[in-house]
């Protein structure tokens, strides 16, 4: 909520009493952020290495004011049409008893509301809590992302034009279909894989944010370590250079797929192979950029990028292959071409997922990568076991960077359906169409 400090009061008080009231609250917003220093130098005495609020203000939650820039995509689609936000990052909240600790972006009811950072989901309550719907994601760059006040009304009109606010919306106008789909089907949508700039929500003004004007309370969060606790950043700086590279998801998708926004992560690749039919939707418009790749539709994309020849009539040797599946020329295309083959017990496994040191290897044999004589440089990579020379040769053919901060591979984590765009777009970039 952007109103700096709420005073609930049931008796009027004197004129003399409330304008001392007020002048003691202004003092308390209008206050420079400078943190007090102590006998031996640091601020208020801290030996986190953090700047903390000024020391006449609240300390919880804890906070690090020092202004910093994270290199986000801004959260809320069309930033530039009806949305607004300051840096209220001290304001105060609880009648002037906690810190307010996020940057509140003020935007229309109902706006998409898009992952800042791909990571993994840690939060998404069901049913609605009494502060309203939100989405906690552990981001690749190791901060954990709040947004907060997602949609809880149904999306209609009343007789005077505006948006219904009945509180009757329900999860599936809170969160976006992929993360309702794995709260129905798994009870919870935790561990569930997020890219940057997916779609998450729609903006609204749940839980105590009602009676205000819709908007999204953006957290960031620094985990906790061995040596502190963990503490909140500021968002504003943050949010501020998104805008100004350009960084921004839109409403009205440019795309083939409404859940793939243009500056998504692996936005690009996924547009480029779309238009050659190497990948396709999961349902309908949608792509589920962050659900895993099964080995089925990974071969259809492999024949395709391959160029094989997937005849419908062709029948896959595997028996958990249906003659009937779509797949199965695809599959049994891979399979003679040796590029994705079967399991020791027969199986082909159409549903499974693929690990990203498989996927090194697999990358191999698509684009006929020819071998490297060194070591991967990655720091969760082992010499001498298995992918290891594939994911070497990868990773010097420029196929794969690396995840999160570069220095591992993160060889055991499941390829999504983004990435895998990624990595086929870029094998084709490097080596061409294989013969």
């Amino acid at each position: 909520m952007t109103d700096p400090v709420h005073v609930h009061r049931t008796t009027s008080p004197a004129p003399n009493l409330l304008a001392g009231l007020l002048a003691l609250l202004l003092a308390l917003v209008l206050a420079p952020a400078t943190p007090a220093t102590a006998d031996d130098g640091t601020a208020n005495g801290d030996d986190t290495g953090i700047t903390p609020a000024p020391s006449h203000l609240p300390q919880t939650p804890t906070v690090d004011t020092t202004p910093q820039v994270l290199n986000l995509t801004f959260p809320v689609a069309d930033p530039h049409d009806g949305t607004s936000f300051i840096d209220d990052f001290l304001y105060l909240r609880g009648g002037g008893s906690r810190l307010h600790a996020a940057t509140d972006i003020m935007a229309p009811k109902h706006r998409p509301v898009h992952a800042a950072m791909g990571g993994h989901i840690t939060f998404a309550p069901y049913p609605e809590p009494h502060y309203g719907w939100m989405i906690s994601i552990l981001g690749d760059d190791g901060y954990r992302y709040a947004y907060v006040h997602l949609n809880n009304d149904t999306p209609q009109r009343g007789a005077d034009g505006r948006w219904l606010d009945d509180d009757n919306g329900g999860v599936e106008h809170a969160y976006a279909p992929r993360i309702v789909e794995a709260i129905r089907n798994a009870g919870t949508a935790r561990g569930l894989r997020i890219e940057r700039g997916e779609l998450i929500g729609w903006n609204g003004d749940s839980g105590n944010a009602k009676g205000v004007a819709p908007h999204l309370h953006l957290e960031i969060h620094v985990p906790a370590t061995d040596e502190h606790d963990g503490y909140r950043i500021n968002p504003y700086h943050s949010l501020k250079d998104a805008l100004e590279r350009g960084d921004v998801p839109t409403a009205a998708f440019d795309g083939p797929f409404r859940d793939v926004g243009h500056s998504a992560t692996h936005a690009d690749a996924i547009r480029r192979l779309a238009e050659e039919g190497i990948v396709t939707a999961c349902d309908g418009d949608r792509y589920c950029p962050g659900d895993v790749i099964t080995r089925a539709d990974l071969a259809v994309s492999i024949a395709a990028v391959a160029g094989l020849v997937t005849s419908a009539t062709t029948a896959p040797r595997f028996p958990d292959v249906p003659s009937d599946d779509p797949r199965a020329g695809a599959i049994s295309a891979v399979d003679s071409a040796g590029i994705l083959t079967g399991y020791e017990d027969g199986m082909f496994g159409p549903e499974d997922g693929l690990t990203r040191a498989q996927l090194a290897s697999m990358l191999v044999r698509t684009f006929d990568i020819p071998p490297v004589d060194e070591d991967p440089p990655f720091t969760d990579v082992t010499p001498g076991r298995t992918h290891v020379d594939a994911i070497a040769a990868t990773y010097v053919a420029g196929l794969t960077v690396g995840c999160g901060d570069g220095t591992r591979y993160c060889g055991r984590d499941e390829v999504s359906r983004a990435q895998i765009a990624t990595f086929l777009d870029r094998g084709r970039a490097a080596f061409g169409t294989p013969d």
